[in-house]
């Protein structure tokens, strides 16, 4: 497990609302690109797959779930910068069909399943 200022990595409570919101997006998103669930969360960037699925990962976390810059930070090890830095990178990177087609899929998806949680 990796360590942000002392808390691991995946650290929301578990149980907790935002914990299941993270890891229903971070399988997703391991489905839909075929990275590791466990690569969304190691502690080296790994190579510009995997980085980027984090980076999706992350996106969708804010998106769907409005979830706090510090609070996708520590769910995936890193720290606030790194986390608007890939929210950023993600929403620019949209600008192509492909990876604005798979987002879109993804999004569709974790939003049905709300919908029928609710």
């Amino acid at each position: 497990m990796t360590m942000c200022k002392g808390v691991p990595a995946g650290a929301l409570p578990d149980g907790s609302e935002a914990g299941q919101q993270v890891l229903l997006v971070q399988i997703a998103v391991s489905q839909v690109t075929g990275v590791a669930l466990a690569a969304l969360v190691q502690p080296d960037r790994g190579g510009v797959r995997e980085a980027f699925a984090r980076q999706m990962a992350m996106y969708l976390c804010r998106l769907l779930y409005t979830m706090s810059l510090r609070d996708i930070a520590l769910a995936f090890g890193r720290d606030r910068s790194t986390a608007m830095h890939a929210i950023r990178r993600v929403e620019d990177a949209r600008e192509d069909p492909e990876i604005d087609r798979r987002l879109a899929w993804i999004e569709t998806v974790l939003q049905r399943m709300e919908a029928c949680h609710d």
